[in-house]
């Protein structure tokens, strides 16, 4: 009779640890956006799976972009003309956005001329055709790619170019292609969610 209500009282043990290890949960709760951030939006073309998106808008500049929940503001990257950037925690890929005086036409000659002059660069070029495009929100822009050297790093970004109010704002989608490959149709989609209010 001992051992019977050893082996009962050891079932009893066995089963209460197992009903515990089914029923624990654990409740996370998710990061609040940034005062620029909106909460993560879901796109999806026909046939495609929705990709889940964080939405940042600059009121100062009138536009917003969108980029994958898994990037994060990347603060260390802003500049003069670079005024908002987002990526992989502290290394690729990742997207800026920069803003300069719309003082000349938006041509291609424009853009050649200006990815010539970066600072901090030894061999920025245009890498392709420069296109005419149109932005997801109708704002008609254009479409290029170039590399260029940032400080060691050879990068290869995909970019478009519009205009708003007087000002040029571009957006940059970048990578160094040995460490995380460069993806056009990827960085295309992100590229061309920047609108404008």
């Amino acid at each position: 009779m001992h051992k019977l209500v050893v082996v009962f009282m050891g079932l009893l043990l066995v089963s209460g640890l197992a009903l515990a290890a089914c029923t624990t949960t654990e409740t996370v709760t998710p990061p609040q956006p940034s005062e620029s951030e909106e909460p993560a939006a879901t796109s999806s073309e026909p046939g495609q799976p929705a990709v889940e998106a964080k939405t940042y808008t600059n009121s100062e500049y009138g536009f917003s972009v969108q980029y994958p929940t898994e990037w994060e503001e990347r603060t260390e990257l802003i500049n003069d003309t670079v005024v908002a950037a987002f990526g992989i925690p502290a290394f690729v890929p990742g997207m800026s956005i920069s803003v300069a005086d719309a003082d000349a036409p938006l041509t291609a000659d424009w853009i050649v001329a200006q990815t010539n002059s970066l600072p901090d660069t030894s061999s920025g070029e245009v890498t392709s055709e420069i296109e005419p495009t149109t932005l997801d929100d109708g704002t008609e822009a254009f479409q290029y790619t170039l590399e260029y050297k940032y400080q060691v790093y050879d990068i290869k970004a995909f970019g478009v170019a519009a205009d708003k109010d007087g000002k040029r704002i571009r957006a940059f989608v970048w990578t160094i292609d040995a460490v995380s490959p460069y993806d056009e149709a990827t960085f295309s989609e992100i590229a061309h969610t920047l609108s404008f209010e």
